[in-house]
Formats: C-alpha cells, structure tokens, sequence
C-alpha cells in the first residue's frame, strides 16, 4: 500500500506543483529516492485509489510526482506502465506535457514499446499524440537516438492515420523542432495527403521555409478561420447582443480579463496586448493560435482557469476584434500604436514602455531569419529596445525630452516598414483572421467555434 511506504508520504502532501510545466525540481536529491524505490513509485503511479479522488485533495497530484521520479531515475521498469497509461491519461494536461518528458529521460529503451503503441489500432488520438511527443524528446534528449526516431516517424508517415489531423499537425511540429530536413519529402506527402491540421504549425510552405527549403510564400498566408467555414472570426458569438462591443468596450472587456486573470508572467494591459498583435502581424512566418495563446498569459502552465462559459466567450470574441483592428490597419497603412500617457493635461507624457515590451514578447516568435532579414530588423527596431529593455533605461536617461519625443514619434513608421518588408501577402490577399481559445476543459467544445473539443482544436500543441 503505498501509504505504509516512508518514502512516498511527502509526495502526498506536495499539492498541485508550481512552476512551468516541464521544469522539475531534483526529486532525488530532495527525497533521497534510488532505483530501489520503483516498485512502490510504479504503485502511486497506478493507484487507482488516488486516481479517482476529488482535484481538491493534495494527494491526487501523488501520481504525477512519481512519474516525474520514475524519469529521472531513468527507470526502464517503469516504462510499460508509462506507456500503458496513455489510455487513459490522454485527457490530461500535465500527462500531455510530461509523460514524453519522463520518457525521454529514461532513452533509447522507450523506442521500441512507443514504436508498438503507435502501430495499435483503435486508440484515442491523443494517445498516439503521447507516443509521438516522447519519441521526440528522446531523440532531443539523447541525439544519438535521433535517426532511430526519425525511422519510426517515416514508417508512420508512410502509413498514416488520415483522419487524424491532430495527430499529424503535431508530428510535424516535433519534425520541426528537430530540424528533421531529411524528411522533406515524407512531409510534402503528409500535406499533400490533406491530412494534416495546419493550426498545429503552418502549412506545407511555412514548413519548407522553417526547414529551409524556400525563403518566402508563393501563395497567400492561411486565413485558419475558413478553414472551419467561418467568414468573419465566432460567429456564433456575434448573436449574443450581450457580446456585441465597439471598440472601447473592446479594449475594456480585454483590459478586465488581462487583469483579472493574468500573472507576472502574463501580458496585463491593452498597450502591452497591442504591441504584441502588431509584432505577430508583421512576423515573416505565420504565428499559428497553438504558440501565440498560451505566450500572452507567459505559457501554458499559467494559463487561466475560467468560471464559466460565458466568460470565455466575452474575452475570446474581445480579444479577436481587436486583433483583427491591428491587423487591418497594419495591411491598410493605417496602423497607430495604443501608448499610455500620464495624467498632466497639456504637459502629459507619452509612454511608450508596455507597448514596446509587448513587440518583443511577440518578436521573441518569430524564430530564425536570414542575416539580411536581421539587418534589416535591426535596422527599424533601436527605438523599440530602448524602451522595451532594461539595457535602454541608461541611454534614455541622457536625452533631452525632445529627444526622447522623437524616438518615441519614430515607433508606429518604423512597424509599418517592417509590416511591409516581412508580410509579403499575394497579389489578391484576403485577411487573416485567425482563431485560438483561453484554457477550457479539454473536452469542451472550443470557443472559437469550429464544432470541435478544445483538445483538438485550439489547444493543441
């Protein structure tokens, strides 16, 4: 039982953990805990007891403390009950996020059993999405595994599961992420197949230019809100009359939840949130819902929980008008930063520091550009760092107020050029209106509402 064993009684009163996902504390250092341990880690792992218990007890976070554990003492024991797990833990969002973290520290001897798991028929998606993560961390965890993982994911390529576009959206993030080049031509196939969700990370073009295959589109950006046959962005929101709002109550709705359910980490007022559009608008790559989401409340593990339904919806249909006003008026030419100003009548100040900050969260991505494209960056971007840096604070002390005017006055043109030398739209470009959710119930219906669960939809990868 695992109560009677001393080891396993702190883990019990650990609670939920803090922190980001994926960033662990040294468990054995902490606790003491050997190889020896496994059996009854294996047990907390699989106890069915805690497993059913109400969320609000310390104990039910038990289980994912020994996985954790099991990980890093590289345990091979615990690997079949691991993988096994993926049944029935597919529904959850730390098993989501760490079972293949757990994997990947324990190496090599994961491939095969994962290798199996995927070959099943008749699982969930999701637990084919588990097998497909681990098998990614192990080869970024232990390189010399990489060409044996791309092996696996090349026989799935070959056969794949073409109504799970879930699946295959995020296979292509993990070959992404791994700079998997020698597998360009599996990856055309997949695209080509359409079966791939393109939410995950961009289509076929937007895969070749981050693998270095093509330096610029040759077709329009994707509009993803199409895609789900929707002409304008939540449409089934805009029949709510409680959810029509001009653009103030816009900027109030999104200033109330920014603040009322952000962080530290998280962008907390609508200059900050509006710098970060105008960063994701003129990105050279398009910024799919899956990344930009999450990075506005500072990443998935603080993200919001939400009280109800119709909170999320007042946010998610604010929050989409107002992305789409930035890009509209950045595509248009008539694009003008929101900054603050301090209180003082004829004498206030503009300030400028939220925005800039926001411009470089959302700057922060773009991922990798050319040296030319980065000159040219950098060329546009000197006012926005000195505002938006600690570095600029001493520089901005030494000038005159008129200096620091005309820095400030220089932001919005230098965006707009940078907006026309990255977004490079076709001859007949239609705008891209795109969609994403707050943190719901996985098995929710998605706010943005495509008909699909949040799981797979808006909050994939």
């Amino acid at each position: 039982m695992y109560s009677d064993y001393p080891k396993i009684q702190p883990l019990l009163k650990l609670g939920r953990p803090q922190g980001r996902y994926n960033i662990w504390p040294d468990y054995i250092a902490q606790y003491g805990f050997t190889l020896d341990d496994v059996p009854s880690l294996l047990t907390l792992f699989g106890d069915d007891k805690i497993n059913s218990l109400d969320s609000s007890c310390l104990e039910i976070w038990a289980p994912l403390y020994a996985w954790r554990i099991l990980g890093q003492l590289r345990s091979e024991e615990a690997i079949e009950p691991i993988i096994a797990s993926f049944d029935t833990l597919f529904d959850d969002d730390y098993a989501l996020s760490e079972l293949g973290v757990a994997l990947g520290l324990i190496g090599s001897k994961a491939i095969q059993p994962l290798t199996h798991h995927l070959q099943q028929a008749g699982k969930d998606e999701f637990s084919y999405v588990l097998a497909i993560d681990a098998l990614g961390e192990i080869a970024k965890a232990h390189p010399a595994c990489r060409t044996e993982v791309l092996e696996v994911y090349r026989e799935y390529m070959a056969r794949p599961i073409e109504t799970a576009y879930a699946l295959n959206g995020l296979l292509i993030v993990r070959l992404l992420n791994l700079d998997a080049t020698e597998t360009i031509d599996e990856i055309r196939r997949l695209f080509n197949r359409g079966c791939v969700d393109i939410t995950c990370a961009g289509d076929l073009e937007e895969a070749e230019i981050i693998l270095g295959f093509r330096t610029e589109r040759s077709t329009p950006r994707p509009n993803f809100a199409k895609l789900h046959g929707m002409e304008s962005p939540l449409p089934f929101l805009q029949a709510d009359e409680d959810l029509q709002t001009d653009e103030d109550d816009t900027c109030e709705i999104i200033e109330h939840w920014l603040t009322d359910r952000g962080c530290d980490e998280s962008i907390l007022d609508v200059s900050e949130l509006d710098g970060y559009f105008a960063a994701i608008a003129c990105a050279p790559q398009v910024i799919v819902p899956s990344t930009w989401m999450p990075a506005i409340w500072g990443g998935e593990a603080f993200a919001p929980e939400w009280q109800s339904q119709k909170d999320v919806e007042q946010f998610t249909h604010a929050l989409f008008n107002f992305y789409n006003t930035v890009m509209g008026k950045l595509q248009e030419g008539f694009y003008e930063p929101i900054f603050l100003q301090t209180p003082g009548g004829d004498h206030s100040l503009l300030v400028v520091d939220e925005w800039c900050e926001g411009f470089l969260r959302g700057l922060g991505l773009w991922g990798e550009m050319s040296p030319e494209d980065m000159r040219y960056l950098e060329k546009y971007l000197y006012p926005i760092r000195y505002f938006g840096t600690d570095e600029g604070l001493p520089s901005l002390e030494m000038m005159t107020d008129a200096e620091i005017l005309h820095l400030q006055e220089s932001i919005a043109p230098n965006v707009e050029k940078l907006h026309r030398h990255f977004f490079k739209p076709a001859d007949n470009p239609t705008t891209t209106f795109i969609r994403a959710a707050p943190k719901v119930g996985r098995n929710e219906p998605c706010p943005c509402g495509s008909g699909k669960k949040y799981k797979k939809c808006c909050g994939l990868n």
